[in-house]
């Protein structure tokens, strides 16, 4: 388990789709669940090394409805039963309503055409939303004035978490952290790339200090600056 900053954690080892731990006053908060539906088993033994066991799971807060994030949802709500939060666009796809949106495939070249022809991970157990989220909610249940920021575009309803206590966003696929810098999600799972390109300059702008993104490892210190370069570089 990887110390972020008070009270956050980064979580290694998962299939696809990395999880971060938040300590709170009432048990623990996830952001996203990663792959897999064993991920609760997974998980099981660094939660016991910090004390907790999967019990004490009392929320999870969701980016967006994509498979490497949702996965193991349904089998946390099964063995821990925590309040799940997810925006309100997302939320069909989180309880099986609706497919997951992906980009249409005229609209995309090369590789991303090929990546769309594979279908992608299987869809995910359907799980319970209790609460719809929108821009500027506060979520002090988990974290002191913790906001929800709306960062459309990779997915129709993807969202960032801010707690400007510590300058931290917890980012999603905003952006991926790969050994070479920031990059774009990928365009063949990004249904409208021009909305999250505008969303990398909308969470540049908050400055953060510290980002934990869903892909790669986070950016502890000087997070901002590196969000404002790439974002300087995007066709916006």
């Amino acid at each position: 388990m990887q110390p972020i900053t008070d009270r956050v954690y980064a979580v290694p080892g998962m299939s696809i789709g990395r999880i971060y731990i938040i300590t709170g006053d009432d048990g623990l908060a996830l952001v996203d669940t990663s792959l897999l539906p064993q991920t609760p088993q997974r998980l099981q033994p660094q939660l016991r090394a910090l004390g907790y066991d999967l019990e004490d799971i009392r929320h999870i807060l969701i980016t967006h409805a994509h498979p490497d994030h949702i996965g193991g949802l349904a089998a946390f709500q099964r063995v821990a039963n925590p309040r799940t939060y997810t925006h309100r666009r997302d939320a069909p796809v989180v309880r099986g309503e609706s497919p997951m949106v992906r980009p249409r495939r005229e609209d995309l070249r090369g590789v991303f055409r090929l990546m769309s022809y594979t279908g992608g991970f299987a869809p995910p157990n359907p799980a319970r939303v209790d609460v719809d989220l929108k821009e500027g909610d506060i979520l002090d249940a988990i974290l002191p004035g913790l906001q929800v920021v709306e960062t459309f575009g990779h997915s129709p309803g993807h969202v960032a978490f801010w707690w400007p206590e510590k300058r931290l966003l917890f980012g999603g696929d905003l952006v991926f952290h790969l050994p070479w810098g920031l990059t774009l999600p990928l365009a063949a799972f990004t249904p409208d790339m021009a909305e999250a390109k505008r969303s990398v300059l909308k969470a540049a702008e908050l400055n953060p200090d510290i980002l934990c993104p869903g892909h790669g490892a986070p950016i502890v210190g000087g997070a901002g600056a590196k969000l404002r370069a790439f974002a300087a570089r995007l066709k916006l």
